[in-house]
């Protein structure tokens, strides 16, 4: 019998375990899976921190904000990371302007809550935006706001995706109405072994939205590594 596929998931901003939870069911015993997360102000301590309690090899799946973190694990441990999942990350600069997120969540993080909980799904996606609610107030206010900080703090790797030189599964919500799937279909572009997907009727986040279909792209994917 085949040892369990060591796979490490990141969440996206203010999520937990939840995220994951019925794509990591799907899989029984066949994926050693672990849900780590790191809410430092820095994503470049995040990266030492999950690098240092991950196995020595391992597939790294990450959403939003978690893809993010998951680039950049990636491009400072190659050797390390089988393979990525990718979901509704951007690998460019934050854009100048905006609210600050940070500072809503530390102020008033019930609002910011109920207001991204009608962004970051499909408006047809009820279960799933009060999944995220429920997800967002047990993480709280005070990490939420040091992810948000991390993510707005971060530098463009762009220029560095060549780097990756692993297999990539990038999945893309054909609704997604904060990182649109034009992004999606640049970042598997920029990306030396990457196939893309979008899952229509889906929103910011795919394994929450759309765990059916997530789980069997993700299944896949990993077929194609072991066999």
């Amino acid at each position: 019998m085949n040892k369990p596929l060591p796979v490490v998931f990141i969440p996206a901003l203010l999520c937990d375990e939840r995220l994951y939870g019925d794509v990591i069911t799907a899989f029984d015993d066949r994926i050693d899976a672990e849900v780590m997360v790191s809410p430092k102000p820095r994503l470049e301590d995040s990266t030492a921190d999950i690098l240092a309690r991950a196995p020595e090899k391992f597939v790294l799946a990450g959403t939003s904000y978690g893809g993010i973190l998951a680039m950049h694990i990636a491009l400072a441990a190659p050797e390390r990371v089988i393979a990525l999942w990718l979901m509704g990350c951007d690998p460019g600069a934050p854009g100048s302007g905006g609210p600050d997120l940070a500072a809503g969540l530390e102020g008033s993080s019930d609002k910011v809550i109920e207001l991204l909980s009608t962004l970051v799904v499909h408006k047809t996606a009820i279960g799933p935006a009060q999944t995220f609610k429920t997800m967002a107030q047990a993480v709280g206010g005070k990490a939420g706001a040091a992810q948000a900080r991390a993510a707005a703090a971060r530098a463009d790797i762009t220029s560095r995706l060549g780097e990756l030189s692993m297999p990539v599964l990038v999945l893309w919500g054909q609704e997604d109405a904060l990182v649109a799937a034009r992004v999606g279909h640049g970042l598997a572009r920029a990306l030396p072994d990457a196939r893309f997907h979008e899952l229509p009727g889906c929103g910011h986040l795919p394994s929450l939205e759309k765990p059916v279909e997530s789980a069997a792209h993700f299944e896949a994917f990993i077929e194609s590594l072991v066999n």
